[in-house]
């Protein structure tokens, strides 16, 4: 997942922020042992991580770089100091945030009124998908085939055997597998507040509207919440703790499914299904690659890294080759960086995040 495919937006635009906020902060050598720290989403912690090294490799001085992958809403929740009060209201408790989902709105208000203003800027784009555990049930083209309404009524409890009708009626060149081991599924999902599970319960929502409005609503009938980063679940449900607890989850249990960030469910080496897009062509984001994940995008795209990004939609696009379920990835940063109290830090921050945007 690299950010070569960031289209005409504003990964630009992202590295014209950083410009600007270089041009304000002067580097001060010392010798103390300058930190960065940040937190956030889990998807591209790995490419996170691996620059940090690099950075602290390279580095001359003495440096510290650390970042927790705890979740997108933690992320957001750290970089907006919601805890402190005082003198201390909105101080991040991070030096820069990072997540899947763009502020909400109210959020993104809340933080300008306050005078805190902030880039987010999107660094890479990477696709969501789901990963199963069926034993001699193979990935690709030969592979488990799946619409969103079947999809749906999957994750939902709804269909509880990997034998259903609905499941076989899809997949004939399988079906004798399917039937032959009649395994209950165990659905595998995140717990706490997820990105991923924003991405996917939102795309479920939004791809059954046409055709089976009822698999997915945004509430049911009792009041359970079924779109969001945290959700009502089914209590049969497989809780999983990061990414890498739902990797274990669907590898540790037979006949279970989960959905992950692509290319982490593959170098797991977990066998992904092949999804039905909006163009009614079945394939796995493998197959899919770099060019379904850019069309995504379409033109939903603020012009400048200090916009609303509230409104960008990347579920469900239309294109025969588009994946259906994809996430932008942001740095959140703000414009003024004197709560970092030491000068030096301010430039390697800077620095840091510039190397997201190197050719």
């Amino acid at each position: 997942q690299a950010p070569s495919y960031a289209m005409k937006f504003s990964f630009f635009s992202s590295a014209t922020a950083l410009s600007a906020l270089i041009a304000t902060v002067s580097v001060v050598k010392g010798d103390d042992v300058l930190q960065i720290h940040g937190s956030g989403t889990t998807n591209p912690s790995k490419c996170i991580w691996l620059i940090m090294q690099d950075f602290m490799e390279r580095t001359k001085l003495p440096t510290k770089f650390t970042y927790r992958g705890v979740g997108s809403s933690t992320g957001q929740y750290e970089f907006m100091g919601t805890n402190h009060t005082g003198d201390f209201a909105y101080v991040p408790w991070n030096y820069f945030g990072s997540g899947d989902i763009p502020f909400s709105q109210e959020n993104y208000e809340l933080l300008n009124s306050n005078g805190d203003e902030f880039y987010q800027m999107p660094f890479v784009m990477g696709a969501i998908s789901v990963f199963h555990n069926i034993p001699g049930v193979p990935g690709g083209a030969g592979g488990l085939k799946l619409t969103p309404c079947v999809l749906a009524k999957i994750f939902r409890t709804q269909i509880q055997y990997w034998d259903d009708p609905e499941i076989v009626l899809l997949n004939d060149h399988i079906a004798s597998t399917l039937k032959e081991k009649r395994l209950p599924i165990k659905v595998a999902r995140r717990v706490l507040g997820s990105s991923s599970t924003a991405t996917f319960t939102q795309y479920l929502h939004e791809s059954t509207q046409m055709d089976c409005p009822d698999a997915w609503p945004t509430a049911t009938s009792s009041g359970e919440n079924l779109v969001g980063k945290v959700i009502d679940w089914a209590d049969t449900t497989l809780p999983c703790q990061g990414s890498g607890g739902v990797t274990d989850c669907i590898r540790d249990n037979e006949g279970a499914i989960g959905y992950i960030d692509a290319g982490h469910g593959r170098d797991e080496g977990l066998t992904e299904i092949e999804l039905r897009n909006l163009a009614g062509i079945y394939q796995s984001s493998r197959e899919a690659a770099e060019a379904g994940v850019a069309a995504a995008a379409g033109d939903t795209l603020p012009s400048r890294a200090d916009g609303d990004f509230s409104g960008v939609q990347l579920l469900n696009q239309p294109g025969e080759v588009t994946w259906p379920m994809v996430a932008m990835s942001y740095f959140y940063v703000r414009k003024d960086l004197s709560y970092i109290d030491d000068p030096a830090e301010r430039s390697l921050l800077l620095e840091f995040l510039g190397a997201f945007y190197d050719p």
